[in-house]
């Protein structure tokens, strides 16, 4: 058993407003965006809530305004005045009806409070990655409509072009080599790391190791080192912080087949290896996190809660902890 680096000690806070399974969420401003998701019960939730661990003791949480539509399965990057979110699952009422794919795409300017419908994807897509190097937005992978086809598909949008014309349109860009979704996509030195993530959704989930590497510059993708075991499900929770990519909690596949919670904090430095940091207070898939002032903050999830009646009861919980000056 492999021994982590550093024991954090970890201080529980105050709840959210509703738990939250994969939930979208992003730092921005010294605050955390966390949007969407599954409440209790795998229903698609319309929330978007803002965390401020500067506004007392416990940090505080406020509503934004209620979103279009409840959804899933979607990424958030940074806009100059807020964030865009792009494709996703929505719609869900309840656990015996299947979300459905689309291919929507968000602008939300928090100074306006106000929602604006970009370009669409030229196709469905969820559980895709989204990421941002300069003006050009990426979406890459995820599933196709049928919920179980891993698309190779990338997409890139001006949006220098769209905010200066108020039109733009989605061109491609060099397709990722192992198609997946709910693989976890980040931003390191203007380089677009996709990792981990899992093969089908519905008929089976085969979480992956993989890592590549897209350079813009080139339009060419590469292997990065790949993860110590097969993981999905931390594509919320995957942050970079002085060249090191942080990967928190999730699911993992120790064996072909067995797929468990993941209580691992994972990083990895710009040209090392993977390695295990540290460990959550629980095994939890799919949360929220952020590291602001050097304090990473874990939010919702799924720790395997349930109802009397085997529902899955997503997690409220909010945990933080100090982070090494070596990290």
């Amino acid at each position: 058993m492999i021994e982590p680096q550093h024991e954090f000690n970890w201080t529980r806070l105050q709840d959210m407003p509703v738990g939250k399974w994969e939930p979208s969420s992003l730092v921005l401003n010294g605050k955390i965006i966390v949007l969407g998701g599954y409440e209790s019960l795998i229903k698609s939730s319309r929330r978007a809530d803002v965390f401020d661990p500067a506004d007392g003791t416990q940090g505080s949480w406020t509503p934004l305004q209620v979103l279009p539509s409840a959804i899933s399965h979607v990424n958030l990057v940074p806009d100059d005045n807020g964030f865009w979110y792009a494709g996703g699952m929505k719609d869900k009422p309840g656990r015996k009806i299947l979300d459905h794919i689309i291919a929507e795409v968000w602008n939300y300017d928090l100074d306006q409070d106000r929602l604006t419908m970009g370009p669409s994807l030229p196709s469905r897509r969820g559980g895709g990655g989204l990421a941002r190097i300069g003006d050009n937005l990426h979406y890459i992978s995820g599933l196709e409509e049928d919920r179980d086809t891993d698309s190779e598909d990338h997409w890139v949008l001006d949006l220098a072009e769209w905010k200066a014309t108020g039109s733009a349109t989605w061109k491609s860009a060099a397709p990722i080599p192992l198609p997946r979704n709910q693989l976890a996509v980040v931003v390191m030195n203007d380089k677009i790391y996709a990792i981990g993530g899992q093969f089908n959704h519905d008929i089976r989930q085969l979480n992956q190791t993989q890592v590549d590497v897209y350079d813009p510059k080139s339009d060419s993708w590469s292997r990065g080192p790949e993860l110590p075991v097969r993981h999905s499900h931390s594509e919320h929770a995957t942050i970079v912080r002085n060249n090191r990519i942080w990967m928190i909690g999730g699911h993992q596949e120790p064996e072909i087949g067995k797929t468990g919670f993941c209580p691992d904090v994972l990083t990895m430095k710009e040209g090392g290896e993977w390695e295990l940091t540290s460990v959550l207070p629980k095994p939890t898939s799919s949360p929220a996190a952020g590291i602001i002032n050097d304090k990473l903050y874990v939010a919702g999830g799924w720790d395997g809660r349930m109802d009397g009646n085997k529902g899955w009861l997503s997690s409220p919980e909010v945990w933080v902890a100090d982070v090494p000056e070596s990290l």
